[in-house]
């Protein structure tokens, strides 16, 4: 699996890139120069914390990866061509930066409100692209 994601481009380049084990992802921020705190996507226009402009602002990867703060399982396609079930998560990534997630996998037994999760690359179908996926941080290496 490691290999096969190498040469695979990002879904959302913007959002995140492989990280250098070949299976897990990293996020990436922008590093506010007025407050110094941490802003989601990397190309936000402006820190969520105080505002200022993040035009000048520094790029900083992290590990990918968060806490689950709940999550329900879609049975019927929001979007054409979606597969279902799919479970959608709300996701703290970094403090005060909540995203909307999708988990690996549609078994809800294995999650639990507040568990550690990690970003994972799924390879998408045509063969170009991968996309971030959540699955539990102590249970991640597939």
């Amino acid at each position: 699996m490691t290999n096969e994601l190498r040469g695979l481009q990002p879904q959302h380049p913007t959002l995140y890139q492989l990280a250098p084990d070949g299976a897990s992802l990293e996020f990436l921020f922008a590093q506010c120069p007025a407050c110094g705190k941490l802003a989601f996507p990397a190309n936000v226009p402006g820190c969520s914390h105080c505002g200022d402009p993040l035009s000048n602002a520094g790029k900083v990867a992290r590990p990918g990866g968060g806490k689950l703060l709940e999550f329900v399982t879609l049975h019927v396609p929001l979007l054409p061509g979606m597969e279902v079930p799919r479970i959608a998560a709300d996701i703290l990534i970094e403090d005060g930066i909540i995203e909307e997630g999708v988990m690996a996998g549609s078994d809800e037994s294995c999650l639990r409100v507040g568990m550690a999760l990690r970003a994972v690359a799924v390879a998408l179908p045509g063969g170009e692209t991968f996309a971030c996926r959540f699955v539990p941080a102590e249970g991640a290496a597939r």
